[in-house]
């Protein structure tokens, strides 16, 4: 790796044209590791993992990409990308096509503060929210510009982004025209990869920036009116702040679903029904009765791993202990302790809450999605949508039975969720120990 210093905008615009060729960038306000040895971690090496937090990203991110670019083969890296580039952690380092958008990243640093809002639910009921409030600010000193070589990059893993542009409008992704190296894990982004690292003062650099277009944090970061992906991930329901919970004050206290850094201001007086701003109520203790159930049972409360995680695919289709609920008690609701919004449902009041079983016929039994209606802070109503019928064979295996009174969707991927999620509260009720409530 060669290393130059840049002590004007011409020799910078020289050095870029010269080292540029087939190349990505990655711009650092501060160098890490040794002298012509930079280290450059993933976000999970540096931070640590979190599984809940990871789950729950991880499930919003497969179903905004589901909506807004369709399913692909490698829908795991794009998941990574949105991982990375919205505000949680991946196995990748983030790069770009365009040196400028790698010379503002060299020349601005990034801080965050939590604030407090005062709105209002759609019932004009007041509520506090607590938002991550981010900037990127310049600050005098010297900034670094890493020029990678793509052919060496690929050998780690080499993903362009380009495929995560939505006609008509500007995802983060593609106003940073961001590429991904890795995955990486426990190590460094290989010293091979770098061709040059160019020092310069953070004002040449944000100059050169500023040369290009990108004169503000609008200019790589979006705002949700322009960024359909950003604008699902703010319409996530929100979630009260239980240990903020005080006697003495009748307002919740709220947070996004995902603790996500927002870069620009978001705050409305009176919110809209859709959006949800959701304190922990159970189904069971609300209502009598949950709409679709023509035979009436039991709700159970599940690890919200039930939703967003994922069973092994080649798991027999056994349900022992399902079933001996359903014959005890007839349809059984497996409730978890979230409102799960899908991102093509982000204009609505209905939200994911949990799944049923309902018994239809000797050995035969539907798998669906419990839903409830919640505008602002109230749970107003539960209901099962229709689902996919299953048949038990007599070795016990489920297998699918098609139905008239089936969902006519015909997405198997939205079923496979269905099923996966009772794999999981299957082994749930086996081994409860094992799960966290």
């Amino acid at each position: 790796m060669k290393l130059y210093t840049a002590k004007s905008l011409d020799e910078l615009e020289s050095l870029i044209a010269e080292l540029g060729n087939d190349a990505l960038f990655r711009g650092q306000s501060t160098h890490f590791g040794d002298l012509g040895k930079p280290s450059v971690q993933t976000s999970f090496d540096r931070r640590g993992c979190i599984p809940s937090e990871m789950l729950k990203w991880s499930r919003y991110a497969r179903n905004v990409l589901d909506v807004f670019i369709g399913r692909r083969d490698n829908h795991l890296d794009f998941e990574q990308a949105l991982l990375q580039h919205y505000g949680w952690r991946s196995f990748y380092i983030d790069c770009s096509a365009d040196p400028s958008v790698a010379a503002w990243f060299a020349s601005h640093s990034y801080s965050d503060r939590a604030t407090i809002e005062m709105s209002e639910d759609c019932t004009e009921r007041p509520v506090w929210l607590r938002k991550r409030m981010a900037r990127y600010d310049f600050k005098q000193g010297e900034g670094h510009l890493y020029v990678l070589d793509k052919m060496a990059a690929a050998r780690c893993g080499l993903i362009d982004l380009a495929a995560l542009s939505i006609e008509g409008f500007r995802p983060r992704t593609a106003a940073q025209a961001a590429w991904l190296i890795g995955p990486l894990r426990n190590a460094p982004v290989p010293i091979e990869c770098f061709r040059a690292q160019i020092t310069a003062d953070r004002g040449l650099l944000r100059d050169y920036a500023a040369s290009h277009g990108k004169t503000d944090t609008n200019a790589l970061f979006p705002p949700a009116s322009d960024d359909p992906i950003l604008d699902a991930l703010l319409g996530l329901p929100w979630r009260e702040i239980e240990a903020a919970r005080d006697s003495k004050i009748q307002i919740p206290s709220m947070k996004r679903a995902l603790d996500l850094p927002e870069y620009h201001e978001s705050y409305v007086k009176i919110a809209w029904p859709r959006t949800a701003f959701f304190r922990g109520a159970k189904i069971v203790e609300t209502f009598k009765s949950i709409d679709g159930d023509p035979v009436g049972g039991i709700s159970v409360n599940v690890p919200n791993i039930v939703l967003f995680g994922s069973a092994d695919k080649a798991t027999p289709m056994l349900f022992p202990n399902v079933e001996a609920l359903i014959s005890k008690h007839g349809t059984v609701a497996f409730e978890i302790d979230e409102l799960i919004q899908h991102a093509n449902m982000g204009h609505l009041t209905m939200y994911q809450k949990g799944i049923g079983v309902i018994p239809r016929a000797d050995d035969l039994f539907e798998i669906c999605e419990l839903l409830v209606e919640h505008p602002g802070l109230e749970m107003t109503r539960a209901g099962f949508n229709t689902g996919w019928f299953y048949r038990r064979g007599t070795n016990g295996m489920w297998l699918r039975e098609a139905h008239v009174d089936e969902c006519p969707c015909g997405d198997a991927h939205v079923h496979n969720q269905h099923v996966s999620a009772l794999h999981i509260a299957e082994a749930f009720l086996r081994e409860p120990s094992s799960f966290e409530l």
